[in-house]
């Protein structure tokens, strides 16, 4: 029993003996320079096999009862896909340059760690084994593909890959990470560098993959009633083009088809502006007394009615009551001021010239549960746009797969882009995601 305490000291101090050796030996310099010479396929393994530690997981597993969805394991199942295509041509991918200097004017240039071509284009690779550095990691990351994106006309953030070699140890740089993978939908790929023994050869880096819990709150807790801002841009009949006569309770078919193009624009304008969310054409029934007219309805993920408590209370605890009420009110109406403009442009370039429309900004949380808003009403058109979009497309997927295997059938039409386009079926989808009333979740 006497020797128990002397092994002890005796593992730890050559436990501290190798650190101390690994933080001499793998310094950034070296690292960088082994990686450099060795390239990427040497050192990255392929993709876990499914079932492994690591590996990937069905993403339309078929569930217990009928169909009853979680949103998060359709939003990781999409991530996993990007994160593996770019996982196997980045580890394909060739070193065109080292330590790249960047000019911008007269002081230092920037210089970036690595710079490289793979299958779908370029890519640029950050370095950083120092834990101290990590932090500002995807800031220097992003710096340098958005200053060789500048070199091409037109480039947009997807045409850059990004490569960052970090142990993502720090949380606001795993937060960072899920950001520019699912909210900014950046082609973004992490690694963590990983020595297996005492020696810079042993030097594997493995890719990173979030885990269940950051994408259940990166969906769950961010596509939330609360979360959404919504637009009502509505107007009057168009006399031969949109009027409000209905036959045996429908609209006509003229009507609902020049709409259904009002709300695509709708949704090609919210996608240029990286909006997440959809649209939908709302036109109430004709004998409510509550006025007829056509309404477009916009509705995104509003970044700042969702901010992190932690970060926001740092900031809010450095200002006075009052600048702090102004601050963060004025993020929300600048949020709600843009849809507003995507709302009235949309009417403007698809209707008749100089069309104008009355705009309303309403509590989505009660819009939504409200009968005479949303079930005395003619809907239809819906569009979702980015996460959205992917998070639905992907639910219509699991559904015709779920079908054709033998499952549950549920009712949809033969071809799909019925189905994204199906007020209806999407509203059973936002129910079933996350878009339900706050004391239910």
């Amino acid at each position: 029993m006497v020797l128990l305490p002397k092994l002890v000291r005796i593992c730890l101090s050559l436990y501290a003996g190798k650190q101390g050796l690994m933080d001499t030996e793998f310094s950034e310099a070296k690292v960088h320079q082994y990686i450099y010479e060795r390239g990427l396929e040497s050192l990255i393994d392929d993709v876990p096999e499914e079932g492994t530690e690591g590996g990937k997981s069905d993403p339309s597993t078929p569930p217990e009862n009928d169909f009853d969805f979680e949103l998060w394991r359709i939003v990781k199942a999409k991530a996993l896909e990007k994160l593996e295509r770019l996982h196997r041509t980045i580890r394909c991918g060739t070193f065109v340059g080292s330590k790249v200097k960047l000019p911008i004017d007269d002081s230092k240039p920037m210089e970036l760690d690595m710079l490289g071509h793979h299958e779908d284009g370029i890519f640029v690779l950050e370095l950083k084994i120092n834990r101290s550095a990590e932090r500002n990691a995807f800031s220097e990351l992003l710096a340098y593909s958005n200053y060789i994106a500048e070199m091409f006309a037109l480039s947009g953030h997807k045409d850059v890959a990004n490569v960052l070699v970090a142990n993502l140890d720090a949380k606001i740089t795993q937060r960072a990470f899920l950001y520019d993978l699912l909210i900014a939908d950046r082609n973004i790929i992490v690694y963590k560098p990983v020595f297996q023994e005492v020696g810079l050869y042993s030097l594997r880096l493995k890719l990173h993959l979030p885990s269940d819990d950051d994408f259940r709150f990166f969906t769950n807790k961010l596509l939330s009633h609360d979360a959404m801002a919504c637009v009502v841009a509505s107007f009057g009949d168009i006399p031969g083009w949109i009027d409000s006569q209905e036959n045996d309770g429908e609209l006509s078919k003229q009507t609902v088809e020049h709409l259904e193009k009002l709300s695509s624009y709708a949704a090609q304008l919210m996608e240029a502006e990286h909006l997440h969310g959809f649209c939908f054409i709302r036109k109430r029934w004709q004998e409510l007394p509550f006025g007829n007219e056509s309404s477009l309805i916009i509705c995104a993920l509003s970044p700042f009615r969702i901010a992190d408590e932690q970060r926001s209370g740092a900031i809010e605890s450095q200002l006075t009551e009052e600048d702090s009420g102004f601050f963060f009110e004025a993020a929300l109406l600048a949020f709600d001021g843009r849809l507003c403009r995507i709302a009235q442009r949309a009417v403007e370039d698809a209707l008749t010239h100089n069309q104008r429309c009355h705009l309303e900004t309403p509590l989505w949380s009660a819009m939504v549960l409200s009968s005479l808003e949303v079930v005395f009403t003619h809907n239809f058109g819906f569009h979702p746009t980015g996460m959205m979009r992917e998070a639905y497309t992907g639910y219509l997927n699991a559904i015709y797969a779920h079908n054709e295997s033998g499952g549950f059938v549920e009712n949809v039409s033969t071809l799909k882009t019925n189905e994204i386009t199906n007020w209806m079926r999407a509203w059973l989808f936002m129910e079933g995601s996350g878009f339900v009333p706050d004391e239910t979740q």
